[in-house]
This record gives C-alpha cells, structure tokens and sequence, in this order.
C-alpha cells in the first residue's frame, strides 16, 4: 500500500512549531531542546523554568500567530507539583485550546488520573536517557504533524 501525505499534513510539517517547554531542571532542558530540535526540526522551543515564566511568556505572546505556541510541554514537579497543577489550570481557563502535554518522572496512577482530569491532552514518562527523547519526539513528530488536526492558535 503506498503512503500519502495529505495537504493538511505538508503544510503542518512546512511551518513553523512554536513550542513552549516549561522546565527547570537545566539538564532535562538541554536533552529536550536538543532531541526536540533533532526529531522535529520545524520546532521553535521557548524554555521557560517556572510557573511565572511560562504564563509571562504566553499572556506577551498571545495573538501573535507566528509566536504564540501551538504546543506546551510541562513538567509537573516546577519543583512541587502544587505549581504544576495550578501552571495546568490557568492554561485551561486562559488558553482552552492550547495542547498540553505533562512530562514527569512520577508515573503514579493518581498522578496520571489528575493531570487527565485537569484537563492535560498527554501524559509522558520521562525517559532516561537521549535516545528514548528522540524516540518520543519522533513519535511525537509524526502524531502531532503528521497525524492530527490542531485547532488555530490565539
């Protein structure tokens, strides 16, 4: 069977991501940008390493098409989850089609039950070491450019 590659999914690969990644760990910050940036090349990863930066980032980008992220990666312990949960519920309530993906170490079920209930679109274990990143990005290039519709942004 041969593979198409469908209009919607030429012009989702073609233009540009802008992704929000909000961690503070340095280190996980550097693996994600790095693997981000190898598996989907199109992506325009923002860090942001708290709570405040992150909402700061999308209250001064908001409205701005070629800016404002069409995806959020967010680590749920920024340090404590407490601040993870509450980054989780102001985007719902501010940004309600803004995809957002929890990344964590924890992989308790009530965790995951919790970020799904608040309203998270994903839920991703961290992996351990590069090569699962780039896996998981690459994964994650083809489902979210490849595979579904995203709603416009702003």
């Amino acid at each position: 069977m041969i593979s198409t590659v469908s209009n919607r999914q030429r012009s989702n690969r073609s233009k540009s991501l802008p992704v929000l990644v909000v961690e503070d760990n340095k280190d996980h910050q550097l693996l994600i940008g790095y693997s981000l940036r190898a598996k989907i090349p199109q992506a325009q990863p923002v860090f942001a390493s708290s709570v405040q930066e992150a909402l700061t980032h999308l209250k001064t980008t908001f409205g701005q098409q070629e800016d404002f992220p069409q995806l959020v990666l967010q680590d749920l312990y920024l340090p404590n989850p407490a601040l993870g949960w509450q980054l989780l519920k102001d985007i719902r309530t501010h940004y309600p089609r803004l995809p957002v993906i929890i990344l964590s170490s924890h992989q308790d079920t009530a965790i995951v039950e919790t970020a799904y209930e608040l309203g998270a679109h994903s839920f991703i274990s961290k992996p351990m070491d590069l090569d699962e990143w780039e896996h998981y990005f690459r994964v994650l290039n083809e489902y979210w450019l490849g595979t579904v519709t995203l709603p416009s942004t702003g």
